[in-house]
């Protein structure tokens, strides 16, 4: 996933909203994330690949 799309993501997760593409109003949502992955998170956080903040975002359960 690019930085720009792991930015987008993480600011939906911190403001519970999004807008719309040319949109002046801001949609408000409540999202649960359930992810899985077969390459280490950490191992990419420390290559710089992920972003950490994003990365402890999600981790809250393992």
């Amino acid at each position: 996933m690019s930085f720009l799309m792991q930015a987008k993501l993480l600011r939906v997760f911190q403001e519970n909203g999004f807008y719309k593409v040319g949109g002046t109003k801001r949609v408000q949502v409540d999202v649960r994330i359930i992810t899985a992955t077969h390459r280490s998170v950490e191992e990419m956080v420390q290559k710089g690949e992920f972003r950490e903040d994003l990365f402890y975002r999600l981790n809250v359960i393992s």
